[in-house]
């Protein structure tokens, strides 16, 4: 809707006809507030506003949370909360909901990073009408508290935690349920800190597993480094994978039963029948030479230049995350020593970084000859 304001202006008895177009504000139902801010967020508009979060911020429905260095928590009508920690991505599907009844609708999406979800009225009244989706798993909510992480390449780790609240001078928790759906299958959480992983939509849900770990750890370093109970478990799983497919039993092959020389007897030789003097030993030794020149060749070139990928390097300490529309590369080196950089992605980096006893040199990012010399001493 425009609005015009028409003003007539006398200037040295001329008469000036003025009209000023000023936009409406467009009516956005608010459908909750950010109630914690730490550090810096964004909050992207489905028309392609860009806003600051900050603590009181208006969340509206479409809305896309990005963070980088900070964390946010938000508290819906219905009293759903929501925290997203640093670098994480949560997009707001659907929220509809009617005070009148407790019931409506939500649709959340957790697509990178860590996000604790605490149901609200909705997942009470209406929880078959709630919707939370990783890349890889579906969430079917039961009335409870839970996260998700989500690496770079969609795998889920979702842990069910337990539900707790002060009632007078006591702390009491509660544990709830979840399911965990994939393409290939479904699993249930009802136990404290039972976990599961997805890695890809078409494989099963990890059996559910109940893991050691403090709530406060529950973050991004969950996706460089697994709980060891879900890394025993996947070996586990891969061990058994591996004894199912050795168990193949080879005397149920019936290949043996057919005479291959009544078939086709020009398929069949004796070594007699060849020839091998009949061959350049000179010109295939040289190939061989040539192919193994090559490889040394090659592997010293990659070698001399840093591969990146996602997540934290063991060897070299180097962490890289890929936050869209911008590269995080980090390292810690242990001894005071930090360095962080956000890189645009539209552009290509050469990272040079000095780190006391620690050298890295020409590790890539992207296409580009932007060179970046880091020196920490």
């Amino acid at each position: 809707m425009i609005r015009l304001l028409d003003k007539i202006l006398l200037r040295a008895g001329m008469i000036v006809c003025l009209t000023i177009t000023v936009p409406a504000m467009a009516n956005v139902a608010s459908i909750g507030n950010v109630t914690q801010q730490i550090g810096n967020t964004i909050i992207e508009r489905q028309a392609g506003e860009k806003l600051t979060s900050e603590k009181g911020s208006t969340i509206v429905s479409y809305d896309t949370v990005r963070t980088g260095q900070g964390k946010t928590a938000i508290e819906f009508v219905d009293e759903t909360r929501v925290d997203v920690t640093q670098n994480s991505k949560l997009i707001i599907d659907e929220f509809v909901y009617d005070p009148s009844t407790s019931k409506g609708k939500l649709a959340l999406k957790a697509s990178f990073g860590t996000i604790r979800y605490a149901s609200g009225q909705i997942a009470k009244n209406s929880r078959q009408d709630i919707k939370i989706t990783t890349p890889t798993a579906t969430i079917g909510v039961r009335g409870t508290d839970f996260t998700m992480t989500v690496d770079e390449t969609g795998s889920s780790t979702i842990i069910l935690l337990p539900s707790c609240s002060a009632v007078g001078t006591k702390r009491i928790c509660v544990v709830g349920e979840i399911s965990v759906e994939s393409d290939a299958g479904q699993v249930i959480l009802n136990k404290a800190f039972q976990a599961t992983v997805v890695d890809v939509p078409e494989s099963n849900p990890l059996d559910p597993i109940i893991i050691d770990i403090n709530e406060s750890l529950i973050d991004n370093l969950l996706i460089i480094r697994r709980p060891k109970e879900i890394e025993y478990e996947l070996e586990r799983e891969r061990a058994v994978e591996l004894a199912d497919f050795l168990g193949f039993d080879f005397l149920e092959y019936d290949g043996l039963d057919i005479n291959q020389l009544d078939e086709d007897p020009d398929l069949w030789q004796t070594d007699l029948d060849s020839n091998y003097l009949d061959q350049n030993f000179l010109v295939n030794v040289l190939d061989q030479l040539n192919e193994m020149l090559s490889k040394i060749l090659g592997d010293s070139l990659s070698k001399s230049k840093a591969k990146s990928k996602y997540g934290k390097d063991p060897v070299t300490g180097i962490e890289l995350y890929n936050q869209n529309p911008n590269w995080v590369f980090r390292r810690d080196s242990g001894t005071g020593m930090q360095v962080e950089l956000i890189l645009d992605q539209q552009n290509g980096y050469n990272i040079n970084l000095q780190q006391s006893d620690f050298e890295t040199r020409d590790y890539s990012l992207g296409d580009g000859s932007n060179d970046i010399d880091i020196i920490q001493k």
